[in-house]
């Protein structure tokens, strides 16, 4: 797996419409269950059943001289595109919610990942759409195939109700111990479909740690919002640039919170580690020829012309310092390092950019200057930190739940910590004494539940946790009846 170690006319409907072909449902159920048998019965962990959320993609083939207008069929919240030759062509997309009123151009971008797919294919970056139902395509190059991408979620989205970053965002925390884990949010929590997931995972020491940048947009609002485009981009990874999954290992958004990315195995409500039973790292597909016994993680968003936030920092180093001092990685050293499946050597810095090992410009010009002082706070946290933050926060108190149609809105009053809490995890049960499920993990104190049964009462408790995963003790229960 290491391979992957002017205004012009209107195309009413996009022009040539092209889908992916579906497998008959018999064909479908068996390879899933193959993939299952492979993975240890694997679904993501982390709460059992969190929220379903599939991406409803449409392709759109059509040429473009000079500029086109091309219809969807649904409004996109995620917008790509690709084409066939003329690699260097400089395309920019403008996008309307109305198929009328435009808004300001903005440059295709490269995505980071099909910049290493090297088929002939230029992959852009993955840009906020804002339930367009049009993109007006320009390139200063005629361009004989490009294909719009639009993404959005499925009906069967469980939206979340978070609003801004978390309570850590606002100052930097004390350093923690580097064996001291942070809290990852599984894969089942921010919405993975595991039914993309289309490859079998390979596993090697860690011997390397690579920083990244995802190339997209830095204006996601919440949480929910950059979960929303951690599944555009697991799509476009997985799907439409045929790597069979996310690239990144880890992927951490400007709220601080980090997200478990490829597939490994299933950790059964554990914090996914990105490891094996033995501890060896899982082959991403993240710096083409040199993904085995590498860690990428990816900063969400695009850091060319401005530094990530201090909260993401915060994360990234606690992250960092965790995986390199497990893996007896020293931060500021700079070695040599072999392929463990091409034999391939090169010789980089131990915490690295991608730019370190290919051409090209992630992690961002900016953030990638920030990196000498990156490795010596991470050397500093596993060389001088403070002693390990076992104190959990208090439990959340004043649960209050009020039903809706078909939805509840639970709001809480806010838990206290040694070094502040994160974010506030919400379970749910039918029954007030019954098997409670999480169904979100979120950074504000308020949640929207939607997507329930009429006529059916719900039972909710939530938890309180702390950049070093320490959890709190339940808040008291509160339950309402949907309408």
């Amino acid at each position: 797996m290491d391979a992957c170690d002017g205004r012009g006319p209107t195309v009413r409907l996009g022009g040539r419409r092209t889908s992916r072909p579906r497998r008959s449902s018999l064909a479908a159920a068996l390879l899933a269950l193959l993939v299952l048998c492979f993975l240890f019965g694997a679904v993501a962990s982390a709460g059992a059943k969190a929220y379903a959320v599939p991406t409803r993609a449409e392709h759109v083939a059509t040429t473009v001289p000079a500029a086109r207008t091309v219809s969807l069929a649904g409004p996109a919240e995620h917008v790509a595109v690709y084409w066939r030759g003329n690699p260097q062509a400089r395309v920019t997309l403008a996008f309307s919610s109305d198929g009328t009123h435009f808004g300001e151009p903005v440059d295709a971008g490269r995505d980071e990942l099909g910049e290493q797919r090297n088929n002939g294919t230029t992959y852009g970056a993955v840009q906020e759409a804002h339930a367009a139902v049009a993109v007006r395509v320009m390139t200063d190059r005629p361009i004989a195939r490009l294909t719009v991408l639009g993404m959005s979620d499925g009906s069967a989205t469980a939206h979340r109700s978070v609003s801004g970053a978390p309570a850590v965002a606002a100052a930097v925390q004390p350093m923690v111990a580097a064996a001291v884990q942070p809290l990852v949010v599984s894969r089942a929590q921010w919405g993975a479909d595991e039914s993309l997931m289309k490859w079998a995972p390979q596993f090697y020491k860690t011997k390397k740690l690579i920083v990244h940048h995802t190339a997209t947009a830095n204006d996601y609002a919440d949480q929910a919002a950059a979960e929303s485009q951690i599944r555009s981009i697991y799509y476009y990874h997985a799907v439409t640039q045929g790597w069979g999954d996310i690239g990144y290992n880890f992927l951490i958004d400007k709220f601080g919170n980090v997200y478990e990315g490829r597939y490994s195995r299933n950790y059964n409500g554990a914090n996914p580690s990105g490891d094996d039973v033995n501890g060896n790292g899982v082959t991403g597909a993240h710096t083409s020829g040199w993904n085995s016994g590498t860690v990428g993680v990816a900063m969400l968003g695009t850091f060319t012309g401005q530094d990530i936030t201090t909260a993401a920092r915060n994360s990234l180093e606690a992250l960092l310092a965790w995986e390199a001092s497990r893996n007896g990685i020293n931060p500021q050293a700079t070695e040599s390092f072999t392929n463990p499946v091409s034999g391939a050597t090169i010789t980089t810095p131990n915490i690295a950019g991608h730019l370190d090992y290919s051409a090209t410009e992630c992690p961002g010009g900016t953030f990638y200057g920030t990196l000498p002082t990156l490795r010596l706070n991470v050397s500093a946290r596993i060389n001088g930190g403070t002693t390990a933050d076992t104190e959990a926060p208090t439990a959340p108190s004043s649960l209050n739940a009020v039903g809706g149609r078909r939805q509840v809105t639970l709001t809480w009053a806010a838990s206290t910590d040694n070094v502040g809490v994160v974010g506030y995890r919400v379970w749910r049960s039918r029954t007030s004494s019954g098997s409670f499920t999480q169904v979100a993990s979120v950074s504000s104190r308020s949640y929207l539940n939607t997507g329930l049964t009429s006529g059916v009462t719900y039972y909710y408790k939530v938890q309180a946790y702390d950049a070093a995963g320490n959890v709190s003790a339940f808040s008291n229960l509160a339950y309402a009846r949907t309408r």
